[in-house]
């Protein structure tokens, strides 16, 4: 039997063990503009965590699926492409070995291929420090955003283009799914590296994921199927995409029996509202149902996904700061509180995140990664 036919054959291997895994980890990450910085910093204190249990595969292996919405969305591009506007992670690409036979008795071991290190994650959060200032500089407008976005578009597709580069959605080294919704069809798009949008540009996808109304324009593109699109921040249907990404999930692994899902927000604030304490008609309304809205979605997403039988949730929420910062916020005292903010929200979520870390680190089966072959690889010494 040749190296190629090994090859061939393990590759169908790879493909039905596939099938078989019984456990399932996706990774979902709220939007919510500059309190991204929250979950970035989480990221970083996970991935350091599995490291301290002997885990020195990079974080985006460990997931099935990972997803998010708007700020989340350019955190999950982040997490999961590899050699971008981001220094990867420093060590060794991992062989991933499949064992073989050949003939009637003889067994041996190959190396089918390497995970890659991809995005450092402790640079997350130094992306939306040094960038901050910038994607939110507001236009210079007679009449300010009163007939037009408050902040101008190509300051975050510059930031964007210089972050993922040339990458398409396609180039993710892991299911990657991201939230947007098209305003010319009236429903939701999930730009992924594995459906029909796959050869979009990172760039544009996590630009389509955040155009959020009155802050910046949308994206106007034509879809795969050859039609005119405009694309809106995914938080106009999903600004938690943890049940987005579970149906995905659930269809990307039919038989699998457990779906463990890490579901980060960015912190926002619970609104709660008393309808006797203000006055009735749109001046009493027009503030409160913008806000209890996205607030509904969670309550949704939540009620549905603890009912599920197949699905372990770890929600991961603190209230990190007494003042309310809006996601448009860059002030150095506002992201020094975001920042001490995702410390915060760590400390108060240790037990449940470092129990979730245990789950990840036991974990043996890595067919949903996109290996590099050994050619892709270099040699370093002392590996």
């Amino acid at each position: 039997m040749n190296v190629g036919t090994i090859f061939k054959a393990l590759a169908g291997k790879r493909q039905k063990d596939a099938q078989g895994v019984q456990e399932r980890f996706i990774l979902s990450i709220d939007g919510g503009g500059i309190r991204g910085i929250v979950p970035a910093v989480v990221l970083a204190r996970l991935s350091d965590h599995l490291k301290s249990l002997g885990d020195d595969k990079p974080l985006y292996s460990h997931f099935d699926l990972v997803a998010g919405t708007s700020t989340g969305a350019l955190l999950s591009l982040g997490l999961t492409l590899c050699d971008i506007g981001l220094a990867n992670e420093e060590g060794p690409a991992i062989p991933v070995t499949e064992d073989f036979k050949s003939g009637f008795f003889k067994h041996g071991t190959m190396t089918i291929g390497y995970i890659k290190r991809a995005a450092d994650p402790q640079l997350f959060a130094k992306l939306y420090l040094d960038n901050a200032a910038g994607i939110f500089s507001p236009k210079m407008r007679l009449l300010g955003p009163v007939f037009g976005s408050r902040y101008d578009s190509a300051s975050l597709e510059d930031v964007l283009d210089k972050t993922y580069k040339d990458a398409k959605l396609s180039d993710c080294l892991v299911p990657t799914m991201l939230v947007s919704y098209d305003s010319r069809e009236g429903q939701g798009v999930m730009l992924s590296s594995y459906n029909q949008w796959k050869d979009m540009a990172a760039s544009q996808a996590a630009r389509a994921s955040a155009a959020a109304p009155l802050y910046f324009q949308p994206l106007h593109t034509v879809s795969p199927e050859g039609r005119e699109a405009s694309l809106l921040d995914g938080g106009m249907i999903a600004n938690d995409p943890a049940l987005l990404a579970y149906a995905e999930a659930r269809r990307l692994y039919p038989d699998c029996r457990r779906f463990h899902l890490l579901s980060l927000s960015t912190a926002r604030p619970p609104y709660r509202f008393n309808p006797k304490e203000a006055p009735g008609g749109i001046a009493g309304w027009a503030e409160p149902v913008m806000r209890i809205y996205p607030n509904a979605q969670y309550s949704l997403t939540h009620m549905v996904l603890s009912s599920l039988e197949d699905v372990s949730l770890t929600r991961v929420y603190s209230q990190v700061t007494k003042e309310k910062i809006k996601l448009d916020d860059t002030r150095p005292g506002s992201l020094n509180l975001l920042l001490e903010g995702g410390d915060k929200m760590w400390e108060d979520n240790k037990e449940a995140l470092t129990a979730y870390a245990s789950l990840l680190s036991q974990r043996e089966d890595f067919t949903q990664v996109a290996l590099a072959p050994a050619e892709e690889v270099p040699l370093i010494e002392g590996t």
